[in-house]
């Protein structure tokens, strides 16, 4: 009998500002996504809402408050070791992002640019499900 994999609740933040889309780079030695420049996210804590997690998005993972606007989207992937359940949250920045030092157990960015959502294309194409969904709510194909 096949054992159900672990589930992981996450939340992808498309934050805009007046410069365009926020994008991130990922670390080098990611293993799903290393170099890629995506949507900013995160793991959601037993009983965090999307919305409260899109807010961690901001300060924990840019040093810049957020202002939540919508709902985007929604997926389910299946991955070799887990079930992925992902939202992406529509959100207009606050201020310019202060990425924080890099702590053990979580992912954080190395850069940071703004651009347009057809720039998530590459990361569409390594898997990135938040950049698949982002780009499918836009009318633009991954």
């Amino acid at each position: 009998m096949q054992t159900a994999k672990p589930l992981k609740r996450a939340v992808a933040l498309a934050a805009w500002s007046e410069e365009g889309l926020l994008l991130v780079k990922r670390p080098e030695e990611d293993p799903e996504f290393g170099g890629a420049w995506g949507l900013p996210a995160v793991s959601l804590g037993d009983g965090e809402s999307p919305e409260e997690g899109a807010l961690r998005v901001g300060w924990e993972k840019l040093g810049a408050g957020v202002e939540v606007l919508r709902p985007a989207a929604f997926g389910v992937e299946e991955r070799p070791a887990y079930t992925l359940e992902l939202w992406v949250v529509e959100a207009r920045l606050l201020a310019r992002p202060e990425l924080p030092e890099p702590k053990p157990g979580k992912t954080y960015y190395r850069a940071y640019r703004f651009g347009r959502p057809e720039e998530l294309r590459e990361a569409a194409r390594q898997g990135s499900l938040c950049s698949r969904l982002y780009l499918a709510v836009r009318g633009l194909c991954p």
